[in-house]
């Protein structure tokens, strides 16, 4: 197997940035019901409820749904944030590929295990990787990892100012009522779903550019995590290295 260097995209990356919106038939253009003053007022005090009670959460579960136009990918992870790690998987659909990766980000290396056409479609003689996951250190694994480490996007929520926050009204989701929230300039917003009554147990974060619609959905608060390095027998060293 050729040495490795982390390949600068994985088929399609996912980047949830605060970018301006556009018109595509995505989740970002469900349809919004205004709020009056009063509770407008109650959804921002909401919105600091929340943003208070992320600084308290050290775990969660995420997925990510992304679309464009030359392939979709769909994640699902388990992040433990006083670690700084995450693991699961990411499935990706574009043009004849179909395949899924598994990924796991601690003690800031990053080890991925991925079929064979994953490793082929950047040049490399996958067969010492079948079955066993190769890991990336330092700058390497960082490059990836980053396309997949929600929790930057989520400490953003964390952080933000009230003043950067804009209630845009109520939509509904499946029967169910969230308030909707632009975060950032406005034309430059990520979108935030709440649910607009009872337990904040989930939320939604929306970005839709040009080129990329993507949501992440987290719930599961304070789920159990138990992420670590796979056992040496699992990893598999490239050759040259």
């Amino acid at each position: 197997m050729k040495k490795l260097a982390a390949p600068a995209a994985i088929v399609v990356t996912l980047t949830l940035t605060m970018s301006a919106c556009s018109g595509s038939d995505s989740a970002a253009d469900a349809h919004v019901d205004q709020l009056d003053a009063n509770a407008e007022a109650a959804a921002m005090d909401r919105f600091s409820t929340f943003k208070d009670d992320l600084s308290s959460i050290t775990s969660y579960h995420a997925q990510g749904t992304l679309e464009a136009e030359d392939g979709n990918q769909y994640t699902d992870f388990v992040f433990d944030r006083s670690a700084g790690a995450f693991e699961g998987t990411a499935s990706i659909e574009s043009g004849s590929v179909d395949m899924t990766i598994d990924l796991i980000r601690a003690s800031n290396l990053l080890w991925i295990k991925g079929p064979a056409e994953y490793w082929e479609s950047f040049g490399y003689d996958a067969t010492p990787a079948i079955g066993k996951y190769v890991v990336f250190q330092a700058a390497q694994g960082d490059q990836v990892a980053k396309t997949y480490d929600y929790d930057r996007l989520v400490s953003t929520v964390e952080t933000i100012s009230n003043g950067q926050v804009t209630v845009e009204g109520e939509v509904d989701e499946d029967g169910t009522d969230f308030i909707r929230y632009a975060l950032g300039e406005k034309e430059k917003s990520t979108l935030l779903d709440i649910p607009a009554t009872g337990e904040m147990g989930t939320a939604k974060l929306v970005s839709t550019t040009d080129e990329v619609d993507a949501t992440i959905v987290i719930d599961e608060f304070g789920t159990n995590t138990d992420i670590s390095a796979p056992a040496p027998v699992e990893v598999t060293q490239p050759q040259g290295q």
